[in-house]
């Protein structure tokens, strides 16, 4: 039955152009995901018409793309990446709608549409328990949503890229054996997306466990285990208590782990795959240094030793340096109060971000790795210049391409946040650098929480219409690992993109003949 629904709508296509089609799949997808919120307005007595406005546009755009018009087999780098664009900019503006209309301004509807999708967390409202449970509930799934976007792509997108996209699963899977895989893409991507709803209904389960009521502890996985941090209360999850803060922290982690690692362990029976990537090794140490640098100046400022206190002070530097370095953005404290040393470290665990393959943004581990393996081999030729020797990794050789993709991305990082610095310093008169510090890294990390006065517990409502827009696109840079959004403004992706998509979409040439149909019956 399903080959020959399969033979039904293939008969249907009149025109190739695989960019419409995926953008019809895309837009169907937002329909129905715009579904969800309105089911649960109407659970709690809420208007559902917010929700429920773009869906007949949205669906019906959605499926006569998806069913009129038929894919080629391979896409070019520039307009699959046009294509990520353009699809990035429909989730954009779905997620927004129900924020306008509900009575956001547009700016701050944008903002919180981009910060919820690309799982960052910062939030413009000053007190989120005055919203309606549908649209607290609708922050938390469009993060969810945007977590599982990138899965997503691996499965539609990347197997028509061709060598682009081959380069991009060595820059978002970096860290990984993928290249000696010999599965197929698509099963690997599916095998990503039952592990993300495998963490998500598990930790539902023990949230509800430990006293949670369904409706927070829904919430509170959505946006944890896509590593965003929105959260149905002001105070995060500060209120809650020890067992639900350690369930969090241990998903928060799982979030900002390499999912290759989740499938090796979960499928391959592979139970020694953490403990063999240097990756999550040095995440693990990292984690744990910045916890320790952290504990023992928060103890030396204050001046208490007693057990208690240092004991106390440890789980909330624990808890918030795995926040921060996963870039989820939940917190029990006020951080801020800390010294100075202190968020300097929070920055730094903020910037450089969690393991790659995984929800957490930054500028990620197994690049720093990569950088440290080549700075030790040019050391090496240095000392032995006629020696042959490779760089190096979890014991697989790192080629030109990846390293070169490596400095690339670094580099782009650290430049993109100096402008962001300095554009943040320019946009809101009179705040100090470490606050624009604390701001870009917020966005261009996708931490979603700030240091110094626009910390945890302060409410960025008040930041200018420049600001908020400027950090929204900070946002949205990071979250496409900011080389890609950089090639938008290179001359050579334009002309690429010219070039393939100057042709108007060709009508189909080979229709499926009936008789077909009537095969497949005699087979069944």
């Amino acid at each position: 039955m399903l080959d020959a629904l399969r033979l039904h709508i293939r008969h249907m296509a009149k025109w190739h152009n695989t960019t419409v089609k995926i953008l019809g799949v895309v837009e169907s997808v937002m329909a129905l995901m715009l579904l969800v919120p309105a089911f649960v307005a109407l659970i709690y007595g809420e208007d559902p018409f917010i929700f429920l406005l773009l869906v007949p546009f949205l669906l019906g755009m959605g499926l006569f793309q998806y069913l009129f018009f038929a894919s080629d087999k391979k896409m070019s780098p520039a307009v699959g990446l046009l294509m990520m664009t353009v699809a990035w900019a429909i989730a954009f503006f779905t997620v927004m709608v129900p924020y306008y209309v509900y009575g956001f301004n547009w700016y701050d509807a944008v903002f919180e549409a981009v910060s919820g999708f690309t799982t960052t967390g910062a939030s413009i409202v000053p007190d989120v328990e005055v919203l309606p449970k549908s649209i607290l509930f609708w922050r938390s799934f469009s993060q969810w949503m945007g977590g599982i976007a990138v899965v997503l792509v691996f499965m539609f997108l990347l197997p028509m890229m061709g060598i682009g996209g081959r380069m991009f699963i060595n820059n978002e899977l970096a860290g990984t054996d993928i290249a000696n895989f010999s599965y197929k893409l698509k099963s690997i991507a599916k095998s990503f997306i039952i592990i993300y709803m495998m963490f998500t209904g598990l930790e539902i389960i023990l949230l509800f466990a430990v006293g949670v009521n369904p409706y927070e502890a829904i919430c509170m996985t959505l946006s944890n285990i896509s590593t965003g941090g929105l959260m149905v209360k002001g105070d995060s999850i500060a209120s809650y208590s020890f067992a639900v803060q350690a369930i969090v922290l241990v998903f928060m982690f799982l979030g900002g782990t390499n999912f290759f690692l989740h499938y090796r362990m979960i499928y391959k029976r592979d139970y020694s795959a953490y403990l063999k990537s240097q990756e999550f090794i040095w995440t693990f140490m990292w984690f744990a240094v910045a916890t320790v640098l952290i504990v023992a100046a928060v103890t030396f400022t204050a001046g208490t030793y007693g057990l208690g206190e240092v004991g106390n002070t440890v789980w909330e530097a624990l808890f918030t340096v795995v926040s921060i370095g996963t870039s989820t953005g939940y917190f029990i404290c006020d951080f801020t109060a800390w010294p100075v040393v202190a968020a300097m470290i929070l920055l730094a665990v903020g910037f450089l971000g969690a393991m790659s393959g995984s929800t957490a943004g930054g500028v990620k581990i197994y690049r720093l790795l990569i950088l440290k393996s080549y700075v030790s081999y040019g050391f090496y030729k240095m000392l032995h210049p006629h020696a042959v020797r490779d760089v190096r990794l979890d014991g697989n050789m790192i080629g030109t391409d990846t390293l070169m993709s490596t400095v690339v991305i670094t580099l782009s990082f650290i430049g993109v946040a100096t402008v962001g610095v300095v554009y943040l310093l320019i946009s809101e008169p009179g705040i100090s650098l470490l606050d624009a510090a604390g701001l870009c890294v917020c966005s261009i990390s996708n931490v979603g929480q700030a240091a110094g006065q626009f910390g945890p517990y302060a409410s960025m409502a008040d930041l200018s219409v420049m600001t908020k827009l400027g950090m929204s696109a900070l946002m949205w840079i990071g979250r496409l690992e900011v080389f890609m959004v950089l090639l938008l403004f290179t001359r050579a992706f334009w002309k690429d993109v010219i070039l393939n998509t100057n042709k108007v979409p060709s009508p189909m040439r080979e229709r499926r003949s009936i008789k077909e149909y009537a095969m497949l019956r005699k087979r069944r």
